[in-house]
């Protein structure tokens, strides 16, 4: 491995819960008990998919622009002051920094809160490089972002792990010729044992790796 390519919420940061809840609540607040099942296939959507997505089910008469604004201030605070990295993430970055193989991050999230939290957990000076999916347009079932930031690192897939916390990351990072390592996450507890066939090692904390 010369090249650790990692997603962000549910594999670095603990914040798979912020952003639940996040879209939980604004569908409370426009008076819809939003169903498990529904919220799921949100969490694996890129922006590009879930905001149009939510505008017509809610039947929004807000730009794309607004609705992203709305959900990044909604998650922004939790970012700035209370999202913990998972345990053991700062030391596994961190010899992996000390050991020359480059780090990117490629994620569906916004690039301000990563930096916001990463800065505040003391880690984004470790990470060389960043893809986000809204800049190629797909979701993470498609390779696109990972070979993005395999690209922006001056690595090739077949030299780079993708650490993810979900089956279609794993599944999207292989049709690229990533090596794959799946890490558990409390709100992809059923996801566990197709996470543990798709990818070729599993964790379930960091410090496993240290």
């Amino acid at each position: 491995m010369r090249g650790a390519i990692f997603d962000v919420d549910g594999t670095l940061l603990d914040s798979m819960q912020v952003w639940w809840d996040v879209v939980v609540d604004f569908f409370k607040e426009h008076g819809v008990e939003l169903p498990y099942e529904e919220a799921k296939e949100y969490k694996e959507m890129t922006m590009k998919e879930s905001i149009p997505t939510i505008k017509n089910r809610l039947n929004l008469d807000l730009s794309f622009e607004e609705l992203s604004n709305t959900f990044m201030h909604m998650g922004l605070k939790q970012y700035e002051t209370t999202v913990p990295l998972k345990k053991g993430a700062d030391k596994y970055l961190k010899k992996l920094h000390n050991s020359g193989i480059k780090i990117a991050i490629a994620t569906s999230g916004y690039e301000e809160l990563c930096k916001t939290a990463f800065t505040r957990l003391g880690v984004w000076n470790y990470i060389d490089a960043c893809a986000f999916s809204s800049e190629v347009g797909v979701n993470k079932s498609n390779p696109d972002v990972y070979l993005l930031a395999a690209k922006r690192i001056g690595i090739p897939p077949e030299e780079c792990t993708v650490f993810e916390d979900i089956t279609t990351g794993i599944g999207g990072a292989k049709k690229g010729g990533f090596s794959t390592c799946a890490i558990f996450d409390e709100t992809n507890a059923d996801e566990t044992d197709a996470l543990k066939q798709l990818s070729d090692h599993y964790i379930t904390e960091w410090e496993e790796l240290l």
